[in-house]
């Protein structure tokens, strides 16, 4: 725990190696995940309702982050450098990091949404929409996959090392959260690599 707390610390005051500004209508590359705008996937998942049709079936991840957060600082600093969880990421996902605190419209899937003040600060609805689980609000970060056709297929919570991501993103862009639950995939994934 305390290791943790030291940990978070550093993050959150040491400068960040490479600073990108994600700003809605702008593709954005960093490292080697392709990141994108959310207006760019919403053009994809537009057409895809329009038709009533998928035309691509990659997924959407979308990472809700804030600048105050020491677990999103580690998450992009340790997890989203890791080359495996990269290459999942870009084969599996359209990804998008997405400042829950940004204050700008944001048009997804035919629905506008924008930012809700609440004090010194605030959230935006797509924040709100997309990365809260039923009951509950939204933490930092979270990750939350969502359909081609602009559903949301679940969240999750808080911080993933490496290993807990590849899983994570395996077992969405693969689609095997459309037939088993998570544990029951972990299971057999974990058998499979102790046979190969």
């Amino acid at each position: 725990m305390i290791t943790e707390i030291i940990i978070s610390a550093l993050l959150l005051f040491s400068p960040a190696k490479k600073q990108t500004n994600f700003v809605v209508g702008e593709t954005v590359a960093t490292d080697s995940i392709h990141w994108t705008s959310v207006a760019d996937v919403d053009k994809s998942i537009s057409k895809n309702i329009k038709k009533d049709k998928v035309k691509d079936d990659k997924m959407i991840m979308v990472d809700f982050y804030t600048d105050w957060c020491g677990w999103c600082k580690k998450l992009d600093n340790i997890t989203y450098r890791d080359p495996e969880v990269i290459d999942l990421m870009n084969k599996y996902f359209y990804a998008i990091k997405f400042d829950a605190e940004q204050n700008t419209v944001v048009d997804f899937a035919g629905i506008t949404y924008n930012f809700k003040a609440n004090g010194n600060r605030g959230t935006h609805e797509f924040a709100l929409a997309m990365g809260s689980r039923p009951g509950a609000g939204i933490g930092y970060p979270t990750i939350s996959f969502i359909d081609p056709m602009g559903k949301k297929v679940a969240v999750e919570a808080g911080y993933k090392d490496p290993a807990q991501m590849k899983l994570t993103l395996i077992y969405y862009g693969e689609g095997h959260y459309k037939t088993q639950t998570f544990a029951a995939f972990q299971v057999d994934y974990k058998k499979n690599q102790l046979s190969d």
